[in-house]
């Protein structure tokens, strides 16, 4: 590992992965990355009554008897299910406006913060065993491999630019969706 990456100093509280060790809803986070959700069919149902239903309509839906006798869903009121959509990060939408470039339909620009994301990421205790802060080196009888970015010569080069105690954080940006014409 590199000697100068990761180290954290100063701090008279615990750190991230301190506070996520901590957390009182840790074992849920481990074994189910849609809680506070039960499931991937509950997050659905709940992406879908909040993008659709305003509250008092998805107070009515969750009164229903047969959503009540199913056990569809562990939700039991809008207010619950708003608390925990707030916990995710934001929708942001912008149109976007072309000089000398007219289209039949607005052009609208649909993403997410990406430090909103990257903290709700790591404030997220399901992916702490999957992320890695300190590049390294792999030898396998005497030559080196290359896998992981965090393993390859230019995470060492950026790491030795960087202060005593810091570290590197990459984050990839993709998007779902890109229309070429």
């Amino acid at each position: 590992y590199h000697p100068e990456s990761g180290s954290i100093y100063g701090f008279d509280h615990p750190n991230t992965f301190q506070r996520m060790k901590n957390h009182e809803y840790k074992a849920h986070w481990e074994h189910n990355v849609y809680y506070p959700f039960t499931d991937r069919d509950e997050w659905d149902l709940a992406k879908f009554l909040s993008d659709n239903l305003n509250q008092g309509q998805i107070t009515h839906f969750l009164k229903l008897s047969w959503v009540r006798s199913t056990e569809t869903t562990s939700i039991q009121m809008a207010q619950q299910l708003f608390t925990f959509m707030d916990t995710l990060p934001k929708w942001h939408c912008m149109t976007i406006q072309t000089e000398g470039y007219i289209t039949t339909h607005p052009v609208h620009l649909i993403w997410h913060d990406a430090l909103e994301v990257t903290q709700h990421i790591f404030g997220n205790p399901a992916f702490t065993n999957n992320m890695e802060f300190n590049p390294y080196e792999i030898y396998n009888n005497g030559e080196q491999e290359y896998s992981e970015l965090m393993s390859s010569l230019h995470a060492h080069d950026i790491q030795d630019q960087l202060s005593w105690g810091a570290t590197i954080v990459p984050i990839v940006l993709a998007s779902d969706k890109t229309l070429v014409t």
